[in-house]
């Protein structure tokens, strides 16, 4: 029930980011910032440990297993954003008809929704592996939801979409963490695969937060505030960590 509860947090994150969109944009390397920060420290300093503790005490996998998983999380997200961006490039160089536009921008938005999905999943599972990682899991992805709305409604009105298709793209997006959150938790999964998924996760939260949102942010604003943003983002993990226990 508490994992459920937190994927609605992703819900209003999300939609909060997408209304931000809609009206300023100016601070949003701030935010990108500080979610890049609780991405990164939430997959070295919780997700990693925690999966390797937990395949130990299990017995059900190993160390070799979990790092994998992390480089096979890792390339994985790697290879959705290479596909996104050859995408876009294209899009950008090829003079389209409108509705050809439009189809661009709402397979753009599907694949944020699928990402949004697999952020809720991560939720899910990270809650069937303890508390303290559940909730650490959960503040990353309620930080970095928020930029995925901003992105979902960017994409679709900047590809000509109107008004009502981003919000409904939005809505998708808003919804698909808490699908993937029940998905998760109705699924029986053996401590073995939690822990090898939270691998997966943090592989994937290493590219999200310094491979994706840093350079976006380094793009949008100034440094120096960058550097405090993140810097306060690994804070918020090590703070809850120490909470936590």
């Amino acid at each position: 029930m508490t994992a459920l509860l937190f994927s609605f947090l992703t819900f209003f994150s999300t939609a909060l980011g997408g209304l931000f969109a809609l009206h300023r944009r100016r601070q949003l390397y701030l935010v990108m910032g500080l979610a890049a920060g609780i991405l990164v420290a939430a997959a070295l300093l919780d997700l990693l440990p925690d999966a390797l503790h937990l395949a130990h005490e299990s017995g059900q996998s190993s160390t070799r297993r979990i790092l994998a998983a992390a480089v096979v999380g890792f390339l994985a997200f790697w290879g959705l954003d290479r596909l996104m961006h050859r995408a876009a490039a294209g899009h950008e160089h090829r003079h389209e008809h409108p509705h050809e536009t439009i189809a661009f921008g709402s397979i753009a938005a599907l694949g944020l929704t699928i990402h949004s999905f697999l952020d809720g999943f991560a939720i899910g599972s990270a809650f069937q592996a303890s508390s303290s990682t559940g909730f650490l899991v959960a503040i990353a992805v309620i930080a970095h939801d928020f930029g995925d709305g901003v992105s979902t409604v960017g994409v679709v009105l900047g590809s000509r979409g109107k008004l009502v298709h981003s919000l409904g793209w939005l809505l998708a997006d808003a919804t698909a963490p808490v699908v993937g959150c029940a998905a998760a938790l109705v699924l029986s999964i053996s401590p073995g695969r939690i822990a090898e998924l939270l691998g997966f996760f943090a592989g994937s939260f290493l590219f999200i937060g310094a491979a994706h949102l840093l350079p976006e942010a380094e793009h949008e604003g100034r440094a120096g505030w960058l550097y405090v943003a993140v810097l306060a983002g690994v804070g918020v993990v090590i703070l809850a960590r120490l909470l936590g226990g």
